[in-house]
């Protein structure tokens, strides 16, 4: 009887640090094209150019907060949509789409430099710029966790794996007979 209460302790103990563990559910916060009239022009300052955005900077600096509390997606405004990516105009290129923390800067900041350029796909990229991409179709949509935090389901279904044994193990102690 021992035994079973030694493991009911174990269950438990191996069960709480998985207890904690938490998700928020991602929610749609906005969207923005790339050559947004907002954006800053290509060109300006010359010859640097303007700062370069990653997916995630975009969303955080149109939207607030960090560029880490950001998921960003091609597709549209569906949570099961997101994949993850984002579109960037390239200097001297034009539009692709790469991963939403893709980082290819002029200088480690910039979208230039302006006055010299290798027109391929390598140049500096930015998710938020007025170049070569049109408005109104290169569209990165942003999302955000809602600050809800839901239990994992593994954590749960250890939680009360743990909780249930823990209770067969006090019952069983409860109806021993005395001898």
């Amino acid at each position: 009887m021992l035994v079973k209460q030694y493991l009911a302790i174990l269950a438990l103990v191996v069960t709480l640090p998985f207890a904690g563990s938490t998700h928020a559910a991602l929610i749609f916060v906005g969207a923005w094209d790339v050559a947004d009239l907002q954006a800053p022009l290509w060109d300006d300052p010359f010859p640097r150019g303007p700062l370069a955005y990653t997916g995630q900077e975009a969303a955080a600096y149109l939207f607030g907060g960090n560029p880490g509390d950001y998921t960003i997606s091609t597709v549209d405004d569906t949570v099961a949509n997101i994949n993850n990516m984002a579109w960037y105009d390239i200097i001297g290129f034009g539009g692709a789409i790469f991963a939403q923390d893709y980082f290819n800067k002029y200088l480690g900041l910039y979208y230039g430099p302006g006055d010299s350029f290798d027109r391929t796909i390598n140049g500096a990229a930015s998710a938020f710029v007025r170049d070569n991409l049109s408005q109104g179709i290169e569209r990165n949509y942003a999302f955000k966790e809602d600050g809800v935090p839901v239990p994992a389901p593994s954590a749960l279904s250890l939680l009360l794996v743990g909780f249930a044994l823990l209770c067969a193990a006090a019952s069983r102690r409860r109806t021993r007979p005395a001898a």
